[in-house]
């Protein structure tokens, strides 16, 4: 037993020690949740990684309308742009399922940026910007 707490103390403070602090935002619809997780604190030339999820948590299948990727990311503290196809794809959602999407953007701004997150189906969600600090 004294060895499981210490390995799981030890697990524990491991995943501390990152220069970074993660946090996963959510949003729930009747049938939807989104939830996108991504560092909150950054230093200039790093990359930032983010990740969105979007499960399906309606009984009966449902068709929705979208772009690709069905999740975008936007991020104010780099110069990259994106391409992306806003219609045309067509995804039925079983009960349960999934969609991940992940990005990543090359930190070029220092201050208080923002990460957007924007949905291209035919699905009500909206997601508050989520502020990153740039050191």
């Amino acid at each position: 037993m004294l060895v499981l707490a210490v390995s799981m103390t030890i697990a524990g403070c491991s995943s501390t020690e990152k220069n970074e602090d993660n946090v996963t935002e959510r949003v729930v619809t009747s049938d939807f949740i989104l939830e996108v997780t991504t560092p909150t604190v950054l230093s200039m030339g790093e990359t930032i990684k983010v990740k969105g999820t979007l499960k399906y948590t309606g009984i009966k299948p449902v068709e929705v309308t979208h772009g690709k990727p069905i999740i975008r990311f936007f991020f104010s503290g780099s110069d990259e742009e994106r391409n992306y196809t806003d219609v045309g794809y067509v995804t039925e959602f079983k009960s349960g399922q999934l969609v991940e999407v992940e990005d990543e953007f090359m930190v070029t701004k220092k201050g208080k940026q923002n990460l957007i997150v924007d949905m291209t189906a035919d699905i009500s969600l909206t997601m508050n910007p989520i502020e990153i600090l740039v050191k």
